[in-house]
């Protein structure tokens, strides 16, 4: 982004927020329409920065725009709100289905068929507020044209192709993680220890949010939990989705939060084992989800037991100890629990006797 004062030919709201673009003539007519949806009077609080494009390319020129105005809004909002890549419509009432994958995993088709039917927020990024208020982002829609170019995507205005309009107020109420690999099996709920990774994934900025974990964990209860979609051809299924929005919710599970021990974590006793720093956690019933830095892992069985039982420095026998306790003695349990432990050590979530961290 640029910090010198250029003058915005088009102003769009990207996540609610102003984005300048600063282009004039023809270009600026094109973008404005491409971006009919998202033209604001506002004045731009930031201007994106068109030095390194190749106007000459018009396909990847505004493809390139697009991704900027996006970045931009993403850097914006940072720490402010759950910014998800995903794809969003939102039916008369205003409740927000997403749509949550990977590039490639046909997000953008999935929306412009659901966009007949619920009003288009974003094919791209849902930005969740307090009280589950999604910021649209009506941004041209990013379409392939040319088979044999996938990265070469044209920015194509919703109006043009006749997407609906969402209402003026909208929020998130189900969420749906794609996975387009063949699958037959329909919407699955999915448990919030395994659906949790997967959204971690395509998250921007998690970490600057306080209590990340908690925060996608209280997102994920107040949509009623996540589904997985395994699918084919997304015209097959697209009744499913559109009938999510008025599903029961999943039960919510118990779960109990670990705050983040900041640079810390355990205490330093020489000849103990500890947990190494992490930023947050959530315990639920069989299923421990953590995350270090920004990367998320999710601890079953002896991990989970081991690292719950790390809340203080212990050594190798108190902790073979506490899980024949707890599960019953085992003739191989030293060798079964120290293989465990260098795993996890290997992994970055606890720290050995012997390292010098």
């Amino acid at each position: 982004m640029s910090s010198e004062q250029v003058e915005p030919g088009v102003v769009v709201e990207a996540l609610g927020v102003p984005i300048g673009i600063p282009v004039s003539g023809e270009d600026a007519v094109r973008l404005r329409r491409q971006w009919s949806r998202a033209i604001t009077d506002r004045p731009a609080t930031t201007v994106i920065d068109l030095h390194h494009l190749d106007a000459e390319q018009h396909v990847a020129h505004d493809y390139a725009i697009t991704s900027l105005v996006t970045m931009a809004a993403l850097e914006t909002t940072a720490g402010q709100r759950m910014n998800i890549h995903a794809g969003a419509v939102a039916d008369t009432s205003g409740r927000v289905l997403a749509v949550v994958g990977p590039s490639g995993s046909g997000k953008t088709t999935a929306i412009r068929l659901l966009a007949g039917r619920l009003g288009y927020v974003s094919d791209e990024t849902v930005s969740v507020g307090e009280g589950l208020k999604v910021h649209a982002h009506s941004k041209p829609l990013s379409v392939i044209s040319d088979p044999d170019q996938p990265r070469l995507k044209q920015s194509v205005s919703p109006d043009d192709i006749g997407l609906l309009r969402p209402p003026t107020e909208s929020r998130l109420h189900r969420i749906v993680l794609l996975h387009r690999d063949g699958g037959e099996q329909g919407l699955v709920p999915l448990a919030p220890a395994h659906a949790m990774p997967q959204i971690v994934a395509q998250t921007s900025s998690l970490m600057a949010l306080e209590h990340p974990i908690l925060r996608l964990a209280d997102l994920i209860d107040a949509c009623g939990g996540v589904w997985s979609l395994h699918y084919r051809e997304i015209e097959d299924r697209l009744e499913e989705l559109v009938t999510l929005l008025d599903r029961d919710p999943q039960p919510r599970p118990a779960r109990v939060h670990h705050p983040g021990a900041g640079s810390t974590g355990s205490a330093v006793v020489p000849g103990t084992w500890r947990r190494a720093p992490w930023l947050d956690a959530m315990e639920y019933e069989d299923d421990l989800v953590v995350m270090v830095g920004d990367r998320v892992w999710v601890l079953a069985g002896l991990g989970l037991v081991l690292w719950l039982a790390l809340s203080g420095p212990h050594t190798l026998d108190e902790l073979v100890s506490h899980t024949t306790d707890a599960w019953g003695a085992h003739p191989d349990a030293t060798q079964l629990v120290s293989d465990a432990l260098a795993l996890l050590a290997e992994d970055g979530l606890v720290i050995g006797p012997d390292s010098t961290a």
